[in-house]
């Protein structure tokens, strides 16, 4: 198994700078997702650990040992990329064989390998198959990966591999993904603009935006505690509520308000060491901390239903409070209609303030 260390890597392309000093540790073994929207620098991170692309500063370690210095065809680093590229004119059981071919393994040691990594993905079947062309994109996928995991690599990269599939295929693929960590013990880095890819597969993840990672942490940690506002609102769906308002104090501990809205902060008051009364701030409550109904302990206001999404497993319901909006979530089907009054909680301890002047989170 091996540990991957990123240490202030750094790569431009002309005038676009995509790497920022860029720092990362993925343990040996660990799946760790790298996530972040289009043109974050996950692709080129992948690639300068592949050896792909050269870094213009900076330094790749496997192990403690820098890799900067070794070739791309020799750091046994495996690249699996959205676009599967199988070779049309070989069948299935030679596409799956053709890094090994290369590597002039034996005949009866390729058909070991070939066979064994095509049990682990549930391709037997398809071994046989003359043409790629006939499979689904489903089955394509599966090839592609296996062809990835027959050269035995140090470290998986895997860029968007499931991005392409439809819904159903993506689920399925995501507990693929977990059940052949399990069984590889290897080291694997994958990257995603989906967080619940990310959250799915991933024991970790590194959030990147414009090369540079802004947060590295658990999911349940970049849900409840996101360090800036990016993070927030680019994890979690819904979106998390956004209201920006004023921090007071008040007769029972620290409220924020705004637009008429009065919120008590009083269950997290001594958290908030580095606020102020008149303090200009972003409030973030997550729509599913939102409660529907009268709660003790919580911030109780009454609101209009605006609009009511039935998802079937769950309702997105958007309300209005004066000149607030906000969504919630409710289990199951929810027959609510527009102008519906219901009552609403937020308790106090679920909210989380960020800093207007430079988006970061308020402790």
């Amino acid at each position: 198994m091996t540990k991957v260390e990123i240490r202030g890597l750094r790569k431009s392309y002309g005038a676009v700078e995509a790497l920022k000093g860029l720092d990362l540790v993925v343990e040996s073994g660990a799946l760790v997702a790298l996530l972040g929207p289009t043109g974050a620098g996950k692709t080129t991170t992948l690639k300068c650990i592949a050896g792909v692309e050269k870094p213009d500063s900076g330094d790749i370690l496997f192990n403690g040992e820098s890799i900067l210095g070794i070739p791309a065809w020799r750091r046994n680093v495996a690249m699996f990329f959205q676009t599967y590229a199988l070779y049309p004119h070989l069948s299935v059981y030679h596409n799956i064989a053709y890094p090994l071919r290369e590597q002039k393994m034996s005949k009866d040691e390729i058909d070991r390998v070939v066979k064994s990594v095509a049990k682990k993905l549930r391709i037997s079947h398809l071994l046989d198959r003359k043409e790629p062309s006939t499979l689904s994109g489903g089955e394509m996928q599966r090839v592609a990966l296996a062809r990835t995991l027959v050269r035995n690599p140090l470290v998986f990269l895997l860029d968007e591999p499931i991005s392409n599939l439809d819904a159903k295929l993506r689920e399925e693929m995501r507990t693929e993904f977990k059940r052949l960590h399990r069984e590889l013990k290897q080291t694997i880095i994958y990257a995603t603009p989906d967080y619940l890819e990310a959250f799915a597969v991933a024991e970790k993840v590194a959030v990147i935006k414009d090369g540079v990672i802004l947060q590295y942490d658990t999911p349940i940690n970049l849900l409840k505690r996101p360090k800036n506002r990016f993070v927030a609102t680019f994890i979690g769906s819904p979106t998390i509520n956004l209201l920006r308002g004023v921090v007071r104090r008040g007769a029972r501990g620290w409220e924020f308000s705004t637009s008429g809205l009065r919120l008590e902060l009083v269950s997290v008051g001594g958290a908030f060491s580095k606020i102020y009364d008149g303090l200009e701030v972003e409030l973030a409550v997550r729509p599913h901390d939102i409660i529907l109904g009268e709660q003790q302990n919580g911030n109780t206001f009454k609101a209009k239903v605006l609009a009511a999404e039935r998802l079937g497993h769950e309702t997105i319901i958007t309300l209005s409070l004066g000149e607030v909006e906000l969504k919630t979530v409710s289990k199951g089907m929810r027959l609510y209609k527009y102008g519906d009054e219901v009552s609403i909680s937020i308790p106090g301890d679920r909210v989380i303030l960020f800093d207007v002047s430079n988006g970061e989170a308020i402790h």
